[in-house]
């Protein structure tokens, strides 16, 4: 009987023990599975935009999970996942030029990213909700499913995008955010 009950203490200890050690470590265990790479260049480039850090921080994480060396079968490239087309564009808009093997680095990468999101952010009256479905989707698409009614560009309207991986980037993005703000911030 004496044995018995020493083990069910013995269990009901290392339970105990391993709930504190998930209340103590969690935001180290958390940041584990969320990593902030290029932190001190996020903050840099979003600093002049007024961008939260850890939204960029969330897209990116979404978008190549920190590889700078990231491409998709689309050919976006890098950490913010740019196309190629798009960098040409805002490095016009910024008076400079490109080579699109450039995009690897990560400073050329958020630079032409973080700057793109502003733009998009200025475009949409500071939206979120319609620059992330911009930004994944396309300003074109966007526009049109607004002008034509089909989506209201709400973050409870989600399930009206005709783009089911465009509904699920907003969210997993948005949920992104949530953690990287409580991890980080």
């Amino acid at each position: 009987m004496i044995l018995i009950l020493r083990k069910s203490y013995v269990a009901l200890f290392f339970l105990f023990l391993l709930f504190m050690l998930g209340v103590i470590f969690h935001k180290p265990l958390g940041r584990l599975v969320f990593p902030y790479d290029f932190r001190h260049l996020i903050e840099e480039k979003v600093e002049a935009s007024r961008i939260d850090p850890n939204l960029i921080a969330a897209l990116i994480f979404v978008e190549s999970k920190f590889n700078s060396r990231a491409e998709s079968r689309k050919g976006a490239r890098g950490l913010m996942q740019i196309m190629p087309e798009t960098a040409l564009w805002v490095s016009a808009q910024q008076g400079r030029t490109l080579d699109i093997e450039e995009l690897y680095k990560p400073e050329v990468n958020l630079e032409i990213g973080i700057w793109y999101f502003a733009y998009l952010l200025e475009e949409f009256d500071g939206d979120v909700v319609l620059v992330l479905a911009s930004y994944n989707a396309g300003r074109a698409k966007v526009k049109e499913w607004l002008d034509s009614g089909v989506w209201q560009g709400k973050l409870n309207d989600l399930h009206s995008i005709p783009y089911l991986e465009t509904r699920r980037y907003i969210a997993k993005v948005f949920r992104g955010y949530h953690i990287y703000y409580y991890l980080y911030s």
